[in-house]
């Protein structure tokens, strides 16, 4: 250790779950720095049939590492957690570091899943961290130092399917930590929390393994040390890491849209459809009247109110009416006052029938919505959401016949300083908030299933549990972990037609208007200003609006005062190092990659998503660094140029293919794109795009031009640039990688290549534009397939089962043509044969029937599985051009299309 390192020396840390895993690496590397270790864990572990206390083992390996001092405890979490706490002041007299890092699975489809398995994974994560932290913070405070890791994870921040459970309790701990973090800055607590993606007993059956191995936990505790030092102030921060990628995730909330909410004929469901678009616009970064913003507090409503109120009253209402409402049964919880009952008067009058839940007598409110509306209209339910939801639910089967649309609503507020919060004030908070709209949720959702048409939940936040607000820590958990049950009940609901969204609603109630100050009590937030944004979310036309962006589902949106705004995820560029031993060091050295959020951000929408586009970012820095050292230096045997053949299809009787010592031994020549292939990552297209995301990259078309016939062996170098940068509409950018690939030996041309990317839901800056004004003309062209004549020639060619696992060999080692765990993450039913050996399939083909060519041009529009049959089509065009198609027979699809040869002149068999 140097004077530089990041020392521990005398400071007492404890760490929840580190009998293992994430945890007993965490405890390792504190104890090798000097601190003081409680290692709790109440599992066993067995050894050579001898079973031992999992946390007994860890204090042992301390002691015996590093000359370590720890102690072992094995109190569970959610029970005792206050006792873990008791025993290490008993033993040290402080407490400086609490690692919030114990964790159990109970992972169900939610139509299966239990309140007990919703609960024991809700007491582990959240309550368990809630005791220990409140348990630590009196001292923490009296110290005036103490640091706190809250360990989420992205199926907290993006939902996962059969994860409602843990999603909420991961989400919550999210909202948890931004609270305690406002709270306890003035006493030098800094609290931050972490979203991991480790290998560890809780994911080595849900990952696949090959990504496994790159997941190690030694590669998460770097950023968790650095975050806990006495030097770092870093808070009230969240944290996406893994395989040794580190990257700050932020909220992001558009700018949105104003309308004037004076009069409630005005300010409708229709006049927000009318401009959704606009709500939901993050290419646009300041309108007149708002900015796109990175925000950790709600909006500055009484600006906005003020700038809508100023609009005419009469917003435009569009030239779509709001219908579906009418006929549908909507259960409301909380409805005999505040939103809830502004909520269900805006159905009612959109002829929807209305299940009035609320504790108090509701019979009033029930006769008014009747007589104005029609009589049976609404009715009274004043059952407990929490313990009688079935019989909510019974109710409005009983009456109306079905349910259609549930809003969860009901809330309470026992707001308090954290230091002086009880559990009874945290626990009612949860179970009112949280607890019942998992109930609520859980009860509704049978009849969904059966629902022929779209079913509907609207669950409600609040900004406290976006942002964290002081003397809120047990409301704004409770509503973060919402957001994350949301998202996790949005994606199982999907393909049965139940849409699920969230809304952090500013209002005037008779909850709120003790924490409103004077301004916005006299801005009158209305509830009415609220209500028709929920009525939207429950229409069909907002889904037909939004079919083929998948409709809406599974997002977040702040609304109030004539406001509408959405909120999402934005990560950080990140830093990535490539060590196998990094360091807390490396981390402070370079912070500033880590929180870089000017260049290469991304906006993860899913677990999937945001996992692989970490995976995929460091197998790109891997690959970058290699091809570095290589200078770009492509290498190749005559056993490469066999092995590419195999992977195309050649077999033992096309010697000249799969024999070195054959006369007419040669490499097909769509060899031309491996080189190529193995260069494209020296292209970096985080500087030529915004919004890039591996994970939305398609390959879209491949062009090269051959310069000379392609040797059997040798020594090439690519030189790969852009030579053509385009947005599409702010919805896309397209990307054209341009390479020359030479002959060392003899530094002669041998192939020029040109592949073209899709990146969906990136931009190009005007000032990063590229023409590609002086691309081939052949690569510009429109090959279409003629439809007017039958094709010249046509032949069938069976790929094989194991055609993928061969090819791949030749150097594109992407998992999702050989895992079938990886593949089914990213929605295919098992793995796909590469694209481009679909089209060396093909050209090959037609090398056979016509002979050598020096040009091709493809474009991908279909996927291919190993062992499909595949159909190649050509029509002879002029000038020894020949067009061709490829369809995949078993699955009646075109797979290339917009293709074609150029025959090389006197050679060929045209």
């Amino acid at each position: 250790m140097t004077d530089t390192d990041l020392l521990f020396k005398d400071r007492v840390v404890v760490v929840t779950g580190s009998g293992g895993g994430l945890g007993r690496v965490y405890a390792l590397e504190y104890a090798k720095r000097g601190a003081k270790l409680l290692i709790n864990d109440l599992g066993k572990t067995t050894i050579n049939r001898q079973t031992y206390n999992a946390a007994d083992l860890v204090v042992k390996e301390i002691k015996e590492k590093f000359n370590g001092i720890a102690i072992a405890n094995y109190d569970s979490v959610d029970t005792r957690g206050d006792r873990i706490i008791e025993q290490v002041i008993n033993e040290w007299g402080r407490i400086d570091v609490l690692i919030n890092n114990a964790g159990i699975l109970r992972d169900k489809a939610f139509n299966n899943m239990t309140e007990k398995e919703f609960t024991n994974v809700l007491d582990v994560h959240l309550n368990g961290s809630y005791k220990l932290t409140k348990k630590a913070w009196s001292y923490m405070k009296e110290q005036n130092f103490g640091r706190i890791i809250n360990t989420s994870s992205p199926a907290g921040l993006f939902g996962n399917f059969g994860q409602a459970n843990y999603s909420a309790a991961k989400m919550g701990l999210v909202g948890f930590a931004e609270t305690l973090a406002k709270e306890g800055y003035k006493n030098n607590i800094m609290v931050n929390s972490i979203a991991p993606l480790a290998r560890s007993k809780m994911t080595e059956n849900v990952i696949p393994k090959h990504i496994l191995k790159n997941l190690g936990p030694e590669k998460i505790a770097p950023l968790v040390l650095y975050l806990t030092h006495e030097t770092t102030k870093v808070t009230n921060s969240i944290f996406e890491l893994a395989a040794g990628f580190y990257g700050q995730i932020r909220w992001e909330r558009s700018a949105g849209q104003i309308f004037n909410p004076t009069d409630e004929n005005y300010f409708t469901p229709e006049a927000i459809l009318n401009k959704w678009d606009d709500i939901t616009d993050f290419k646009t970064d300041i309108k007149p009247f708002n900015k796109k913003s990175h925000p950790v507090e709600l909006s500055d409503y009484n600006a906005l109110i003020t700038k809508a109120k100023a609009l005419p009253i009469q917003n435009d209402q569009g030239s779509l009416k709001i219908n579906s409402i009418k006929g549908k049964v909507v259960i409301i919880t909380g409805a005999n006052s505040g939103l809830g009952k502004s909520h269900a008067k805006f159905f009612a009058k959109y002829g929807a029938m209305v299940v009035i839940n609320d504790l108090t007598d509701s019979s009033e409110f029930v006769n008014e919505l009747n007589k104005q509306y029609g009589q049976k209209i609404a009715i009274s339910d004043t059952h407990n959401i929490i313990t009688e939801s079935n019989k909510i639910v019974e109710n409005a089967i009983k009456n109306f016949g079905k349910i259609d649309v549930l809003v969860n609503n009901a809330g309470i507020l026992r707001d308090r300083s954290f230091l002086k919060m009880t559990d009874k004030e945290w626990n009612d908070v949860i179970a009112v908030h949280l607890l019942a709209t998992f109930t609520m949720t859980k009860a509704v959702w049978p009849h969904y299933l059966q629902n022929k048409g779209m079913s509907y939940i609207i669950n409600t936040t609040s900004t406290s549990g976006i942002y964290g607000n002081f003397g809120q820590a047990n409301y704004a958990a409770a509503k973060s972990a919402i957001i994350g049950f949301s998202k996790s009940t949005a994606i199982e609901g999907f393909k049965k037609n139940i849409r699920v969204n969230v809304i952090a609603p500013h209002a005037e109630t008779s909850m709120t208007k003790t924490i409103f100050g004077e301004k916005e009590l006299n801005n009158h937030f209305e509830a009415s200003q609220v209500s028709p944004f929920v009525v939207l979310l429950a229409s069909d036309e907002l889904q037909l609006k939004n079919k083929k962006k998948g409709g809406v589902t599974g997002q977040l949106y702040e609304v109030g005062g004539g406001w509408c705004g959405q909120t999402r995820w934005q990560r950080a560029s990140g830093y990535i190092a490539l060590k196998d031993d990094i360091k807390p060091e490396m981390i402070r050295d370079n912070w500033k990659s880590v929180v870089n959020f000017s260049s290469g951000t991304t906006n993860p929408s899913s677990t999937t998503e945001s996992s692989m586009s970490i995976l995929q970012s460091i197998q790109n820095a891997q690959s970058s660094a290699l091809r570095a050292k290589s200078d770009g230096i492509f290498k190749y045997t005559f056993k490469d140029s066999i092995l590419y053949n195999l992977g195309l299809g050649c077999t033992a009787s096309e010697l000249k293919y799969v024999y070195e010592n054959d006369p007419s031994f040669q490499i097909l020549p769509t060899f031309a794109v491996i080189p190529f292939m193995n260069s494209t990552a020296s292209l970096d297209f985080t500087k030529l795009c915004d919004n890039f995301n591996y994970a939305m990259l398609l390959h879209g078309e491949q062009y090269f031009k051959l310069h000379s016939t392609i040797p059997t062996k040798g020594e090439f170098k690519t030189v790969v640039k852009p030579v053509q940068v385009l947005d599409k509409n702010g919805k896309a950018a397209v990307i054209v990688g341009g390479s020359e690939t030479y002959d060392v030996k003899t530094n002669k041309l041998i192939a020029y290549n040109e592949g073209t990317m899709f990146i969906r839901g990136a931009s190009v800056p005007k000032d990063k534009i590229i023409k590609g004004e002086n691309r081939a003309k052949f690569a510009m062209t429109d090959f279409k397939a003629p439809k007017d004549r039958n094709p010249d020639f046509e032949v069938e060619i069976d790929t094989t089962q194991d055609q993928a696992a061969l090819y791949r060999l030749s150097g594109d080692y992407n998992p999702l043509h050989i895992d079938p765990v990886l593949a089914k993450s990213v929605k295919f039913p098992k793995p796909i044969l590469h694209g481009l050996c679909t089209l060396g399939v093909s050209a090959k083909a037609l090398f056979e029937k016509f002979g050598p060519y020096t040009e091709l041009k493809i474009r991908f529009t279909n996927v291919v599985f190993p062992g499909e049959k595949l159909k190649v089509k050509a029509w002879k065009q002029p000038a020894g051009v020949v067009v061709f198609q490829t369809i995949d027979v078993n699955r009646n699809a075109v797979v290339l299309d917009n293709a074609a040869i150029k025959l090389a002149g006197s050679s060929s068999k045209f």
